[in-house]
């Protein structure tokens, strides 16, 4: 599983297919399975100096070459602004993703393995290499490790540092990039270093360049290591901003342990499901740790985002629930609630040190989801009861106006936004004007401000507070109420996506599926029914709901192009995968019984469970066209894609979460 020959291998094919490795404190390693880097976030270590944010590139790549004989074999494969350096491509037999990514490379009788393990909770990678030399012959290995020590998010080229090797004893080496810079130490087990002390010019990134970015950096390379023999061969080089145990059998004992480690995540869901196995795996990447005074996050993506409270919230069940790790999911629902203010928490803990943001009208009230998902499958109300004064004060916040415009109007329903501030998910701007502009009364918000106001109601009623009970129960009434007359679109058969004063927005789009997947019923079966249609014939694709019918004149069919072009296409009819989530929730739960249901829910997984064997292999992107044949855009790797679909299938399709529901209070 997991295996590509080596047709599968050479570009352009080899190019668009990529692998990710995370270490569980924002750091992470990823390529292409052709070997080639054509990402500026592309790299064998790119280190999480201050988990889980200050992420820099600090090694590229190890390129190799190996001589047989005295013939020389260059495996490696890079690409530059006047074309290919080196075509090992052309070399590679096999590369396998699991448990780790893996290289295997054919030369003459020889056969090269390289394997590369990224060690958990710290910024150290270690590459395997295994060669079988079949017929004796002198073998020689020389690895050069290419380095830099940058922002991952942009480049450099020679001469911005130094790069000093400031230790270096023959098999360890340290490298100073530059005064105060983080060193980083560079060593193998197996081998010599030699130092070599060249650039290696104008490396070009093809994805970047397509999204207009910056593509061209210079990198450099202190060193090689060397090592020759007519046997077959073991041999490691490792990277990291800390040393490690550099004998064999420390090695030996770092893979042993990443693999048990490895082994007992896919073990964590119950279920044979081979796709499920996979699928924990990938939502083991996006739960990091902070650090231990902060406890648990959810990094939103990779290769570029950082943790998000609403991509957290919205992720959570599906990352923690699914596969018993209901402390994780503890964890992080304290890391966020440590941090409410004003009754909001944090849409955003920067890159940098400073505050966070609390720039998001939904955030909030997602956790109010996230716990009726934690009672379901635990039947727990501990924590909700733990956190149930931070639950109250989001409440007050909201029912007596908080930052941004957010409260509640007489009506019973949420309003939002103000100048500037684009604080639905929705949230793409140019020029300071949201692309998709939300201001005012918006579905989704309003939805869950009605599960909000019932899941408290029922907490309350269980930890005695009566009184309180009461009126959040009539207000839950009155708030659901007034969703049902003010949303409904009786002529189009759907519901406005936002109500702002006077205004009617008959836009179509994915937002309105929320009001169906809830444990409240806000509307009747007639209608819920109706929204399924429309939903199904103007957004649906296999990949996931356009967030904008492609009958509507603002609609962007591709996310493609430079920055601009991306933002105004983003919510304008590109694809995304968390609302199909929901969609497919709604479609369950409306259509329950249905001869042909459980076929139809199969059917309709399947396009995004053949994704995992594209693109990131084993993972989910965060995006794709709302034009077909929808190629996947973005992110290459999104918390809350992996989270839903993962919810889906153990929820929907294997009916393993417990059918624990809200009873009325």
């Amino acid at each position: 599983m997991f295996r590509y020959a080596s047709s599968d291998l050479v570009p352009p094919a080899g190019k668009r297919k990529e692998w990710l490795l995370t270490n569980g404190i924002g750091g992470f390693a990823a390529s292409t399975i052709s070997g080639i880097n054509t990402r500026r976030y592309h790299g064998l270590l790119i280190a999480s100096l201050k988990p889980p944010v200050d992420r820099r590139l600090l090694l590229a790549k190890l390129e190799e070459e190996v001589i047989i004989d005295g013939r020389a074999y260059k495996l490696f494969a890079s690409e530059t602004v006047g074309g290919f350096s080196g075509y090992g491509f052309n070399h590679l037999l096999e590369f396998r993703r699991f448990p780790f990514p893996a290289y295997i490379y054919e030369i003459e009788d020889c056969i090269l393995e390289k394997e590369i393990i990224l060690v958990s909770g710290q910024n150290t990678v270690l590459v395997r290499y295994s060669l079988t030399n079949a017929n004796e012959r002198q073998v020689r290995l020389h690895i050069f490790p290419l380095v830099t020590c940058r922002d991952y998010h942009h480049t450099v080229r020679r001469n911005d540092w130094p790069f000093e090797v400031v230790e270096d004893n023959g098999t360890n080496t340290a490298i100073e990039p530059f005064p105060g810079a983080p060193r980083l130490f560079l060593g193998s087990v197996g081998t010599r270093s030699e130092i070599t002390g060249f650039w290696y010019f104008d490396v070009y990134y093809e994805v970047e360049a397509a999204r207009g970015l910056d593509a061209v950096e210079d990198l450099y390379c202190p060193l090689r290591f060397v090592a020759e023999g007519a046997n077959t061969m073991e041999l490691w080089v490792w990277a990291g901003t800390e040393r490690v145990d550099s004998s064999i059998a420390g090695m030996r004992r770092y893979r042993e342990q990443e693999i048990s480690r490895i082994q007992d995540l896919a073990d964590s869901i119950s279920t044979d499901n081979k796709y499920l196995r996979i699928l924990s795996l990938a939502a083991n990447s996006f739960l990091v740790r902070r650090s231990e005074r902060e406890g648990l996050t959810v990094i939103a993506g990779y290769p570029w985002f950082a943790d998000w409270g609403r991509d957290a919230m919205i992720s959570l069940p599906g990352l923690t629930l699914t596969t018993g790790r209901f402390d994780d999911f503890r964890q992080v629902i304290r890391t966020f609630l440590t941090c409410e203010k004003d009754g909001l928490i944090p849409n955003l803990f920067p890159d940098n040190p400073g505050p966070p943001a609390y720039n998001t009208a939904d955030a909030s009230l997602w956790v109010f989801w996230c716990l009726y998902k934690y009672y379901q499958y635990t039947g727990d109300l501990n924590l909700p009861a733990e956190q149930y004064p931070g639950l109250l004060r989001i409440l007050e916040g909201h029912i007596k106006g908080t930052r941004h415009g957010i409260r509640m109007e007489s009506d019973g329903l949420i309003t939002q936004g103000e100048p500037f501030y684009a604080l639905t998910w929705m949230d793409a701007q140019v020029g300071g004007e949201a692309v998709t502009p939300r201001r005012g009364k918006t579905v989704e918000i309003n939805a869950l401000w009605c599960l909000a106001l019932y899941f408290a109601g029922f907490l309350a009623s269980r930890l005695g507070d009566t009184a309180r009970a009461r009126s959040l129960k009539e207000l839950f009434y009155k708030s659901r109420e007034s969703f049902g007359r003010e949303f409904w679109f009786a002529e189009g058969g759907y519901l406005y996506d936002r109500i702002d004063e006077d205004e009617r927005d008959e836009s179509i789009r994915c937002n309105q599926v929320i009001a169906l997947s809830l444990p409240v019923r806000l509307l009747t079966p007639d209608r819920e029914k109706k929204v399924l249609g429309t939903v199904w014939r103007h957004l649906y694709t296999g990949y996931g709901l356009r967030t904008l019918s492609p009958a509507d004149e603002k609609y962007r069919g591709q996310c493609t192009g430079d920055q601009y072009r991306r933002d105004n296409a983003y919510h304008q009819g590109t694809v995304w995968v968390w609302p199909w989530g929901h969609f497919i929730t709604a479609l369950a739960r409306v259509y329950s019984g249905y001869p042909g249901i459980d076929g139809l829910l199969r059917r309709l997984v399947s396009p995004l469970i053949a994704h995992l064997h594209e693109e990131c292999v084993g993972t989910v992107s965060e995006i794709f066209d709302g034009d077909p044949p929808h190629h996947p855009r973005g992110c290459f790797a999104q918390a809350w894609s992996v989270a839903e679909l993962l919810r889906v299938i153990y929820e929907e399709i294997e009916r393993r979460a417990p059918k624990r529901t809200l009873p009325e209070w």
